[in-house]
């Protein structure tokens, strides 16, 4: 059988003022590797590779990893000493034809019925960090950041999350719409486990939905790493996911997913939305959606450990239409299961963060050193909001 292999690289500009993970073979920054500690906390890299050595503080070692790349594990004193760490890339196999006997399809169905075993069960809290961004028609307009902590019931309730934040700030709204987070922590986490939820493509009754594809494997590690990918398999728009799941060829477990929205279906929405459309108020029509989701193992078990969701809505009031791109980001950054404190969440979940977080004076505070590095596009728009101010 006929094997075609390639690299996996990430491309980015390179800042080398700060702790940086890159890749051994390109030089190019890794983005979102996990970075960890003996205890389990950890965080991630930005889109061009940066993170701090100041979140780790009180740890002894700090453990490198990411799906397509060799594990590094460091001594925190021997990092403070270094400002660039080298990851060794694993390599991608494509195979024209899968030959191990089983369908693309048949891999799904063995995932879904390994959640339960790979999936924590029991009642949890997780401790992490959210960002979000919005640019109206390309600039800078607001800006939301804050730390929480979750409480899930496990299997008693896989859609249970109680979200509490912890501290935040954010930037004035400048958007002429009002556009603004609507959700929060509690929302994103529910709507982005989908392994735990076992919904969209993981709803093993709605397989039909869609169509499953081998797309190749990660080789040369410990644990090779299947690469499925799915589209709709029918014509309604409204079935319009499409991407590609990672899983873990002995385990079953589900590692990461990259999902979009079908981009014709998409547009097949925005014109019915559209028809014969008058209203006072502002309309937002969604025209561009993609996420990446990763599980890491903690404790033997999976957890949601990362989210990163992208949108583009138009926005439209009257004759005025404005385009606005929206960032969110979410992190892990610590897991509790033993002994789990149960909460409440202490903000509006229709209302988002509007009442609950405090906007920052003059923008100050606003820094580098924090759970997740600001990535280029972050940067400038707190350049836009402060240029607007002054």
């Amino acid at each position: 059988m006929k094997k075609i292999y390639f690299i996996v690289f990430f491309l980015g500009s390179i800042h080398l003022h700060s702790q940086i993970v890159l890749d051994s073979m390109t030089r190019e920054p890794i983005q979102f590797a996990h970075i960890t500690d003996e205890k389990g906390q950890g965080t991630t890299t930005n889109e061009v590779g940066k993170f701090s050595i100041d979140y780790f503080v009180e740890s002894n070692n700090i453990e490198f990893s990411h799906l397509a790349y060799r594990k590094k594990n460091i001594k925190k004193n021997n990092l403070s000493k270094k400002d660039t760490i080298w990851l060794s890339p694993y390599i991608i196999s494509l195979e024209e034809v899968f030959v191990r006997g089983e369908t693309a399809k048949d891999i799904i169905i063995k995932a879904i019925k390994s959640i339960p075993q790979n999936i924590i069960s029991n009642p949890f809290n997780l401790y992490g960090f959210y960002r979000e961004s919005v640019q109206e028609d390309g600039k800078g307009a607001m800006l939301t950041e804050v730390s929480f902590m979750t409480y899930n019931e496990g299997d008693n309730n896989p859609q249970g999350y109680q979200a509490e934040i912890i501290q935040g700030r954010r930037t004035e709204n400048h958007t002429k719409l009002n556009l603004d987070a609507v959700g929060g922590i509690a929302t994103i986490v529910r709507n982005a486990d989908m392994v735990r939820s076992k919904s969209r493509m993981f709803d093993i009754d709605n397989l039909s939905d869609y169509t499953f594809k081998y797309v190749g494997e990660i080789e040369s590690r410990e644990n090779p790493i299947l690469i499925i990918g799915f589209s709709p398999s029918n014509d309604n728009i409204y079935n319009n996911n499409m991407g590609k799941i990672y899983i873990e060829r002995e385990t079953m477990a589900i590692v990461q997913i990259e999902t979009q929205k079908d981009p014709e279906k998409i547009k097949a929405i925005v014109a019915s939305s559209l028809e014969g459309k008058k209203s006072k108020k502002p309309v937002f029509i969604l025209i561009e959606a993609k996420a990446t989701i990763k599980y890491r193992k903690v404790h033997d078990k999976y957890f949601l450990s990362f989210v990163e969701v992208d949108n583009v809505r138009n926005g439209i009031l009257g004759q005025e239409s404005y385009r606005y791109s929206s960032n969110a980001k979410y992190i892990l950054t610590r897991v509790e299961h033993i002994s789990p404190k149960k909460l409440s969440t202490n903000y509006d979940v229709e209302e988002g963060f509007n009442k609950q977080v405090i906007a920052i004076p003059k923008l100050e505070g606003w820094n580098e050193n924090n759970t997740m590095f600001f990535s280029e596009e972050e940067r400038k728009i707190l350049k836009d909001i402060r240029d607007l101010r002054n």
